[in-house]
Order: C-alpha cells, then structure tokens, then sequence
C-alpha cells in the first residue's frame, strides 16, 4: 500500500470513527451552499429590477430615459436641455480647484469650460449597463460625471474633469 492509500484509509477510518460521514457532511454544506445561492440569486433579481436604487433613484425607467436625454441633449449641443437636468449648486472640479456654478444661466454661459470635449466624448461612449452605482449616485466614466435623484428629480450633480 502507497502513502496516498494509507492516508486516504486514515481519513476514512477516522470519519467512521466520528460517525460523520462524508456525504453527510458534504450534503450539508451543499444544502448551505445551495440555499445561500438561492438567496443571492433573489437578492440579484430584486436589484435587477431596479438596479439604481442603492443610488437612491426610485425608478429604473426614469433613469433610463433620463440618461438617454442627458446624451442626447449633449451630443445636440443643447446647452438649455443639459442645463434643466443639472441639479444645482453644480460642483466642476477642474485643475484641482472646485468650481460652484449656481444657477442654468452660469451653467450656459461656462458650458464650454464644464462639458469638454473630453467629458462629451466619455458621455457619448457611456453604455447604461456599465455605468458604476453606489449610495453616491451613479457614476460615467472615471468619474467624470455623477447623476443622482433629489427631491424626486433625477439630475447631474458633478462634473470632474
């Protein structure tokens, strides 16, 4: 007899001993396995429905269509457009500094220095399934923008670039 079948004896042997069998115990750790599978499994459908709600949006559809507007209104140039979905005081963090813009009008009148066209060009290439969620809101890119909803209206709350 090899080493490998000696060891192999003892550990059996030793099972028996212990009256633990090994398809008991393996069932029993398949069974916990099986049912904290289940329970993910539900936890994942359940976010799945809504897959923004740790970022605190309340409907999945909503922000769908919001982000399909926000590209939209960008790619457009419609500085208007862009501007009624951002939520406001705007912080921009450019060049180490943070920046407040206040109000729509501020937001058009430095739309060039805010949306670059490297902040348009990672909006243009974002795919919602792939955009990053957290308690923070949802977030493009490397963090190049941050939607978020407040008071029931969905919006941009940052732009880093």
């Amino acid at each position: 007899m090899n080493k490998t079948s000696k060891l192999l004896m003892s550990i059996t042997l030793t099972g028996a001993a212990l009256a633990t069998p090994w398809a008991l115990q393996t069932n029993n750790v398949s069974a916990a396995a099986s049912t904290t599978h289940k329970q993910t499994i539900a936890a994942a459908s359940k976010q799945n429905n809504n897959p923004y709600e740790v970022a605190g949006i309340s409907s999945a559809n909503a922000f769908h269509q919001f982000f399909f507007n926000f590209q939209q209104a960008v790619m457009k140039g419609n500085k208007a457009a862009v501007a009624s979905r951002v939520h406001y005081p705007l912080n921009v963090n450019a060049n180490g500094k943070t920046y407040t813009i206040k109000n729509a009008k501020s937001f058009i009148a430095k739309y060039d220095f805010i949306m670059t066209p490297e902040v348009k060009r990672t909006l243009a290439y974002a795919i919602e399934e792939d955009l990053f969620v957290n308690w923070k809101g949802v977030m493009v890119g490397n963090g190049e923008l941050w939607f978020s909803q407040s008071n029931g209206k969905l919006g941009l709350d940052a732009v880093n670039r």
